[in-house]
């Protein structure tokens, strides 16, 4: 019996450790959930809702845009209603590392499918893959304040993050 009770309490020591890392802290349980709603509110072609996760001093980019590197919630609601307003959005989450200053970097793979949908089939699809985006908490919130689907600069910006 003794000797059960040890390796139960070995196996668990062993377990345990893993079994939170695998959950992740709260702040990080929380991220996940605000990245879900991110994208259930462009889902639901919900702009005001979308909006409200990102801070006024964004700095949202899409790979066709890279150029301009536009900053403000503003460029990113514009951005928004003239090109994703009608359209869906599926995002994996390849990695998430939170960062020393509070921060986080999540790393995606991103498929956005423009509406209508014909037959079963969306207009376009655009794959990206690497996609970038880093939240801050504002409050008890967290706001993205960087976004790119630009390969080159996510790619650059996520080995600067040391998220390779």
């Amino acid at each position: 019996m003794k000797r059960r009770l040890i390796s139960v309490a070995v196996i668990l020591g062993v377990l345990a450790p893993l079994l939170v890392r695998a959950q992740g802290s709260p702040d990080e349980q929380r991220l996940r959930e605000t990245l879900r709603q991110y994208e259930a509110a462009w889902n639901r072609h919900d702009v005001k809702a979308w909006s409200a996760f990102l801070t006024d001093d964004i700095w949202f980019t899409e790979a066709w845009d890279f150029y301009s590197r536009q900053k403000g919630r503003d460029h990113a609601v514009n951005l928004f209603k003239s090109n994703f307003a009608e359209s869906d959005l599926s995002q994996q989450v390849v990695k998430l590392r939170m960062m020393p200053d509070g921060t986080a970097t999540v790393a995606m793979r991103e498929v956005v499918s423009h509406l209508p949908k014909t037959d079963g089939k969306y207009k376009a699809v655009f794959e990206s893959d690497p996609v970038i985006s880093r939240w801050r908490k504002e409050g008890d919130a967290w706001k993205m304040f960087f976004y790119t689907s630009h390969k080159g600069w996510a790619l650059d910006q996520l080995k600067k993050d040391g998220v390779e």
